[in-house]
């Protein structure tokens, strides 16, 4: 119930709004992020409150080429965490229509995707990788956002992420660095302490 009347807002704003449109795309957008050919917009159309109401963001790709706007995504307050899904570390799809929260979109080098952060749950950077082909999404098994792409015949996400000392003497958060292929399959992981 905790946050009922913005994931209400968020289907909504999904059924009124056309889901592609010409030239529609709202004029408080701001430019995340741009490849060339395309760019990524974040539109707040919704702010939050005090009342632990987070904002609902709509995500749109601009074709520059063609000049044409598509509204990708609502956020929606409501969505369900997935973190129980992510025992081996690589991506869990979901429905575009669970994208929890929304801040931060970057394009994928060389790949017609873009990945999505935002902070749901006030600690954790949720983190979606977004296919623009298929519209397909799934989430990220990282909680502290993007570092950048790496790579040259491949190219890799680095995400960065934070575990618990296992000790007890010392306890406190450690930071560890995340490599996934553009497709979500985790690699590797190299801790930072």
């Amino acid at each position: 119930m905790k946050y009922l009347k913005s994931a209400f807002v968020a289907l909504m704003l999904w059924t009124v709004l056309p889901s592609t449109a010409q030239n529609s795309l709202p004029s408080t957008a701001q430019l995340a992020d741009d490849n060339g050919f395309q760019q990524v917009y974040l539109n707040y159309d919704v702010a939050g409150n005090e009342d632990d109401e987070p904002d609902i963001v709509s995500v749109w790709i601009v074709n520059k080429q063609q000049q044409t706007a598509t509204r990708l995504l609502v956020t929606n307050p409501a969505a369900q965490s997935v973190w129980d899904r992510m025992q081996d570390r690589n991506a869990v799809s979901i429905p575009l229509t669970q994208i929890a929260a929304a801040y931060k979109a970057r394009f994928v080098p060389g790949e017609n995707k873009v990945i999505v952060e935002g902070v749901p749950d006030a600690r954790n950077v949720w983190s979606y990788l977004i296919d623009l082909n298929t519209k397909k999404a799934s989430q990220l098994s990282s909680n502290s956002g993007l570092v950048g792409f790496c790579g040259e015949d491949e190219t890799y996400i680095v995400m960065q992420s934070y575990r618990y000392n296992p000790d007890p003497e010392v306890g406190g958060r450690f930071p560890i660095l995340q490599l996934f292929t553009t497709n979500g399959r985790f690699v590797k992981e190299l801790e930072v302490r």
